[in-house]
């Protein structure tokens, strides 16, 4: 079977899923003020309701939601994918983006998380975007490119995706995926690795001058630089008041 027959397969199932969930029940009593994100609701509750479509479904077997509480799971669902003898691990990452919002970028996870997916002998992880505004008394799920739900894998992310210092991968909520192959998105990964460490260095590169000449922080909008020199009038002004006791 053809690779990329094969993800959409999946894809496509996800978002049937997804799509029936929401047109049953296109309102949520979750309260959201205008441009607020409220996606730990959202997620929570799509998570509970695809284990409850998918109990007895074509094709996702043993689907499991994330547990309660934990933040740092790597999953918000777990399922098997079996098609013809063959069971493919999933993992779904929900991503509820407000469409009142026009630039949204959502922390995606860890890229090491998909890393370790593959060494456990799978490969996709899924983010399934919904979109929604708010209501005077909740919220609504609403359409976005005539789509109530969109799942792409990570391996087809935007190009714009980026990893932050803190190892967390963003990516504009209203950007489209871009098809690869899946040795084309190991080339991505370590490139979007490379690039995110040298942003790091040349960061550390800048602070550590700053440091030697003295700068402790740099201007920001609304506050001058600040200086060992500056903190040192500072502290001697402040001993002064003191002995002055």
């Amino acid at each position: 079977m053809d690779i990329q027959e094969f993800e959409t397969l999946i894809t496509n199932n996800i978002d049937e899923v997804i799509g029936s969930i929401i047109n049953a029940n296109p309102n949520l009593g979750i309260a959201v003020k205008r441009g607020e994100r409220v996606g730990d609701g959202i997620s929570k509750y799509l998570e509970n309701k695809f284990v409850e479509m998918t109990h007895n479904h074509q094709y996702f077997k043993e689907s499991l939601a994330s547990p309660i509480g934990k933040t740092k799971n790597p999953f918000d669902i777990q399922t098997v994918f079996e098609y013809q003898g063959h069971r493919e691990l999933i993992w779904i990452d929900f991503k509820a983006v407000n469409i009142e919002n026009d630039d949204t970028n959502p922390d995606s996870g860890t890229p090491d998380k998909v890393i370790t997916l593959m060494q456990s002998g799978f490969f996709y992880l899924a983010y399934t975007l919904v979109y929604y505004r708010g209501l005077d008394h909740g919220l609504e799920f609403v359409k976005h490119n005539d789509k109530f739900v969109k799942t792409y894998f990570l391996k087809n992310v935007n190009s714009s995706m980026r990893i932050t210092p803190a190892n967390q991968m963003q990516v504009n909520g209203f950007a489209e995926p871009e098809i690869r192959s899946r040795e084309e998105f190991l080339d991505f990964l370590l490139k979007k690795k490379i690039e995110s460490n040298e942003r790091k260095l040349k960061k550390a590169a800048q602070e550590l001058e700053n440091f030697k000449t003295g700068i402790l922080k740099q201007k920001t909008v609304g506050q001058g630089e600040i200086t060992i020199e500056k903190l040192k009038l500072l502290n001697k002004e402040q001993e002064e008041k003191i002995k002055r006791l």
